[in-house]
C-alpha cells in the first residue's frame, strides 16, 4: 500500500481566486520546492482540481541567470523539467502529507516541448501545469531509489510518487508535457541507502579542463559541464568527464551528497549539443532514468551516441550516458531540432 495518500490533514489551502485561475505575483515557500535561493523558485500558485490532479502556477524569467534563452530566441526547454521537479515537491508536501526533510531522489524524468511556444516574448512567460499524480504500481519503489519500502509509515517509510502534467501557456498555448517518478525516502531510509557516503564528501577531484563554451551551448565557462576526460587511453570521440562544482550557485543551491539530477540533465542537453556543433540545436524532447546515485568524489564519463537518421530532414537523437567506475548510473535520449 502506498505511503502517500491523499488527507484533509494535510491539506494547505488552495492559492488561487477560483478553480483555473492561478496567480503569478509571488513564489512559493522555497522548502516547499528544495530550492534555496528565491530568484530559483518558479512555482507561484497551486491549487486542487480533483482528488490527485492539481493546476500549479510557474513564471519562467526572460533572463534566467542560468538557464539562459537558447540562440536568444527560445526559452530553455529544462525550464520545462525544473518546474515539473518543483511542482512535485510542492504537491507532495502539499497535498500528500511528505514531511519536510524527506529526502526525494528522481528515477525518471520525461520532457516534450513545442518549439513555436517557447519563443521569448515581451514578458516572462505565465505557465499553467495542469498535474495528475499517477496511481502507485504494485512493486519496489522505482528506479534510483534502492531499498525496499518499509512497513508502516515511521521513520522508516520510503514509497514512489509518478506525476504527469500538460505545460501551457499565457492564452492556453500548449507548451509540452513532462512525467517524473521519484522515489520519497524518510531519514533513516535515505541513511540506510547511502551509508558511509551520507553526508557531503570531505574532498572532491580537481575539475576537468573545460569545454569552449559555444560548443556546449553556452556562454559562461562556469556553467560549462563537460570536461576533457582526465584519463585519454581508451576514450574517444563523444565522451567527457562531467565536471562537478559544488559551488556553482543553481546546479548546487544547497549542498548534497550526491550529483543533483538537474546537472545531469545539463550534461545531456551539452552533450547533444556538442555532438551538433557547430550548429545549434533546441532540444525538444528529454527521456532520462536514473540508475544510481552519482558520487560527487568519483570520475563520471558522460558519452554521446548520435542515433541514426533516415533522412535529412529529421530531427537529431543523440542517445547520452553516463558511467562511473564501469557502472551506468544515468541515461538519456535527446532529440534536438536545429535552430533556424
Amino acid at each position: 500500500m502506498s505511503l502517500i495518500q491523499p488527507s484533509r490533514a494535510f491539506l494547505a489551502p488552495d492559492h488561487g481566486s477560483g478553480q483555473g485561475e492561478l496567480s503569478y505575483l509571488r513564489t512559493a515557500p522555497r522548502h516547499l520546492v528544495d530550492r534555496s535561493a528565491i530568484a530559483d523558485v518558479l512555482i507561484t500558485d497551486w491549487q486542487r482540481t480533483g482528488a490527485d490532479t492539481f493546476f500549479l502556477g510557474a513564471q519562467w524569467p526572460r533572463g534566467h541567470a542560468f538557464y539562459t534563452p537558447i540562440a536568444g530566441t527560445w526559452y530553455d526547454p529544462l525550464l520545462a523539467a525544473e518546474s515539473l521537479r518543483q511542482a512535485s515537491l510542492l504537491v507532495g508536501q502539499t497535498y500528500y502529507g511528505i514531511p519536510r526533510g524527506h529526502q526525494w531522489i528522481i528515477g525518471e524524468l520525461d520532457i516534450e516541448v513545442a518549439p513555436a511556444a517557447l519563443l521569448l516574448g515581451s514578458r516572462p512567460a505565465e505557465i499553467r501545469l495542469e498535474v495528475a499524480r499517477s496511481p502507485d504500481p504494485d512493486s519496489a519503489p522505482g528506479a534510483g531509489a534502492g531499498v525496499e519500502p518499509d512497513s508502516g509509515a515511521g521513520a522508516g517509510a520510503a514509497t514512489v510518487m509518478t506525476v504527469e502534467a500538460e505545460l501551457l501557456r499565457d492564452d492556453d498555448a500548449f507548451v509540452g508535457a513532462g512525467r517524473i517518478s521519484l522515489d520519497v525516502l524518510s531519514p533513516a531510509a535515505y541513511a540506510r541507502l547511502r551509508g558511509d557516503r551520507l553526508g557531503p564528501p570531505s574532498g572532491l577531484p580537481r575539475l576537468p579542463e573545460a569545454l569552449p563554451p559555444p560548443v556546449v551551448g553556452r556562454l559562461d565557462v562556469r556553467d560549462v559541464v563537460l570536461g576533457v576526460p582526465a584519463a585519454r587511453s581508451g576514450r574517444g570521440g563523444h565522451t567527457w568527464q562531467l565536471r562537478v562544482d559544488p559551488s556553482h550557485p543553481a546546479l548546487f543551491d544547497h549542498p548534497v551528497d550526491h550529483v543533483p539530477a538537474m546537472l545531469l540533465l545539463e550534461a545531456a542537453r551539452q552533450a547533444a549539443q556538442a555532438v551538433c556543433a557547430p550548429y545549434r540545436v533546441l532540444p525538444i524532447e528529454v527521456r532520462s532514468a536514473f540508475h544510481h546515485p552519482v558520487e560527487l568524489d568519483i570520475a563520471c564519463h558522460i558519452a554521446a551516441t548520435p542515433l541514426p537518421q533516415q533522412d535529412a530532414a529529421e530531427d537529431t537523437a543523440v542517445r547520452v550516458t553516463a558511467s562511473q567506475n564501469g557502472t551506468l548510473v544515468f541515461d538519456s535520449l535527446v532529440v534536438a531540432a536545429l535552430c533556424d
